[in-house]
């Protein structure tokens, strides 16, 4: 029995070390509410900031996993919304806790990546549906503490990976700006943008870009393109029962797909994040004529009660 009880001391020391689990404080009443957020990355950088009108207002909230990133309260168009920059800056978790705190029901997120796919290029989009992620230093789930129902048991499944509304109209906006923006510039570079619905995105851990041999081993697994932050989105997401899609932009050949330096992404960014910036505005108004709707994760993220007692029997 002591044993039994000093394991379980060392395993709760040990998750609270990792977790700081300061008791959260109540989303502060002048916090403006949203439904809807928007989590940045290379595929926006820092065009938000320079569209006028859009950022109302900026806070931090405190969470049971800590005090949040910075987060923005925007709209466009009469829509609220949050917009994260660059990821959460490290913040991984207390990002989505943050927005699961706030409310948040739907999100968009996106990125830039390197080509493993011979047949996707450079400035190419794509509205991937399924995901690899090789994460070995970012929080594997969400504390028990953080949901509102204490007898949930979060064990979410990821097929399909992402939400397929938002998913859908993310696909369906890209190929209204993309065929827009060819039809009034003549750039070969926007000219040769091809738009792929579906493809499976690797997650590194980040912090370097892959070695040649590691992206043979991802081609060899089935991955089309390789990033390094939108796996923990899609996994986050789904624990918390938010709404979850992306976009990607291919910035390079993966290492070893192809020829490349870093002055590609310097003539890449003012291209391809405004009309990514576009895209997720357009898409935001049929986002929130999702509200109400039945979706595709509401089955898949608690699973049931773990006895072996059927239902009826201890009803």
């Amino acid at each position: 029995m002591l044993v039994t009880r000093c394991k379980a001391f060392v395993a709760v020391m040990a998750l609270t070390l990792f977790f700081p689990f300061a008791v959260s404080a109540a989303v502060p009443a002048d916090v403006p509410k949203a439904r809807i957020a928007v989590l940045g990355g290379t595929f926006l950088n820092d065009i938000i900031f320079h569209r006028e009108g859009l950022i109302k207002q900026e806070f931090t909230i405190e969470t049971k996993v800590g005090t949040s990133p910075k987060i923005y309260y925007a709209e466009w168009q009469g829509i609220p919304f949050y917009y994260v920059h660059v990821h959460g800056e490290g913040k991984w978790l207390e990002t989505w806790v943050a927005l699961y705190d706030l409310g948040v029901e739907e999100a968009i997120g996106g990125a830039t990546a390197g080509a493993i796919n011979k047949k996707m290029g450079v400035y190419d989009y794509i509205i991937p549906d399924d995901f690899i992620e090789m994460n070995v230093d970012r929080p594997l789930r969400i504390p028990t503490e953080v949901y509102r129902d204490p007898n949930a048991i979060p064990l979410p499944r990821y097929v399909p990976a992402m939400d397929t509304d938002i998913r859908n109209i993310l696909l369906d906006e890209t190929k209204k700006a993309v065929a827009a923006i060819k039809s009034t510039k003549k750039d070969k570079q926007y000219q040769g943008i091809k738009i792929h619905d579906g493809g499976v995105v690797v997650q590194t851990r980040g912090g370097r870009f892959e070695t040649i041999a590691e992206i043979k081993m991802m081609q060899k697994w089935g991955g089309d393109m390789v990033t390094m932050s939108v796996g923990t989105e899609i996994t986050y997401s789904r624990m918390l029962g938010i709404n979850y899609a992306n976009i990607i932009v291919i910035s390079n050949p993966a290492e070893g797909m192809g020829e490349w330096d870093f002055s590609l992404m310097e003539e890449l960014y003012p291209r391809i994040n405004p009309l990514s910036l576009d895209i997720v505005l357009a898409s935001l108004p049929r986002v929130a004529a999702l509200q109400g709707k039945p979706r595709v994760s509401d089955g898949l993220i608690n699973h049931p009660e773990m006895t072996s007692q059927k239902k009826k029997d201890h009803e």
